[in-house]
């Protein structure tokens, strides 16, 4: 495959635009069209094959430091919606049941728990 031929522009009035090159010639997104795209690809991807991996990355990766998060009360699934805000993605939404936020709990838990124990390894003696 060809990589796509992409150019971001900002115009003179600060509007940023997102230039595909296709065969037949250029198309100019704007944000709200990107967003579209994304979406779109993104449903696409969901039902191609191979499926994205059930595993977690390992290795250094780019990520998002500090995102902004927000969890509701979902009592559909028995659990929460958790929204995770991407700067590029934008936000992306996910579903967790009852066993779940228990597995997240314990996994935060256990994670902070370390930290405590890092810090409290730090502090010296007198």
């Amino acid at each position: 495959m060809k990589r796509l031929n992409l150019e971001h522009r900002i115009t003179d009035d600060g509007e940023h635009h997102l230039v595909l090159s296709l065969p037949d010639g250029p198309y100019t997104m704007r944000a709200s069209d990107i967003e579209v795209l994304v979406q779109t690809l993104a449903e696409y991807r969901e039902v191609m094959l191979p499926p994205v991996t059930m595993e977690a990355p390992s290795g250094p990766r780019a990520a998002v430091l500090d995102p902004r998060c927000s969890l509701v009360r979902e009592p559909m699934i028995n659990g929460c919606g958790m929204h995770l805000r991407h700067p590029g993605l934008g936000w992306i939404s996910f579903g967790l049941p009852h066993r779940s936020l228990v597995e997240l709990c314990s996994i935060t838990s256990r994670l902070l728990g370390e930290q405590q124990d890092e810090r409290q390894a730090e502090v010296p003696i007198k």
